[in-house]
């Protein structure tokens, strides 16, 4: 979660492209794959389910984690890769944050963290650090959500849960693709027309959630 929305942000997104459930999805639901290991992305920074230490957050650094995969499957031209916040409290009166816009705001009600494409099929890890400014050469960060608000638009942006509320989860999905490059994506896309260009193109995906909270 991010900074407060005002209410000449409101607006409502368009519908959510047939990619999007993924970010969702158990890894079981996306279509099978013919490597001989399973897809699976890790980070040595923390496990699953675990807390996300500070210095990836909002509250210290504020720089993305190491992230390690593997098992790709047979035929995968790149990769991207999202971070959401599923559990913003839209809707409700906060601390720090104030009113809440009402569900609907954005896409499947998340907060979009981060957005990387055209991460190359080779790659398999990116470095502590990586956003903002060491990220593999071809890659694009897209719009995260915190360019509604004025916000740092194209790199990663930590976790910032209201204080007083419970741990947000974040999620980040690793998408293996059948093709290089998502035509028509550019630095100014927003996550519907990320997933809208990855729709068709998804060969496996694969996710890590940590917690954060104060």
């Amino acid at each position: 979660m991010g900074p407060m929305m005002t209410t000449r942000h409101l607006r409502l997104a368009a519908l959510a492209a047939p990619a999007l459930w993924l970010a969702c999805a158990p890894v079981s639901d996306v279509p099978a794959q013919a490597a001989s290991e399973p897809f699976t992305l890790t980070s040595s920074a923390f496990v699953e389910s675990a807390a996300i230490p500070t210095r990836y957050t909002g509250d210290g650094e504020n720089v993305s984690p190491p992230l390690q995969w593997r098992g790709a499957p047979s035929g995968t031209q790149s990769f991207a890769l999202v971070l959401v916040d599923p559990d913003v409290p839209w809707g409700q009166t906060v601390p720090v944050y104030g009113e809440m816009p009402p569900p609907g705001t954005q896409p499947a009600d998340f907060f979009i963290h981060w957005i990387v494409t055209g991460i190359p099929a080779t790659t398999t890890s990116l470095v502590d650090g990586a956003s903002p400014g060491n990220m593999p050469a071809g890659t694009l960060e897209p719009m995260n959500s915190f360019a509604l608000f004025g916000g740092a638009a194209n790199q990663y942006g930590g976790p910032a849960p209201p204080p007083g509320t419970k741990a947000h989860a974040y999620r980040f999905v690793l998408y293996a693709l059948d093709v290089p490059t998502l035509t028509g994506v550019t630095t100014e896309s927003d996550y519907t027309a990320v997933t809208r260009a990855m729709a068709g193109h998804v060969l496996a995906a694969t996710t890590l959630t940590g917690y954060f909270g104060h």
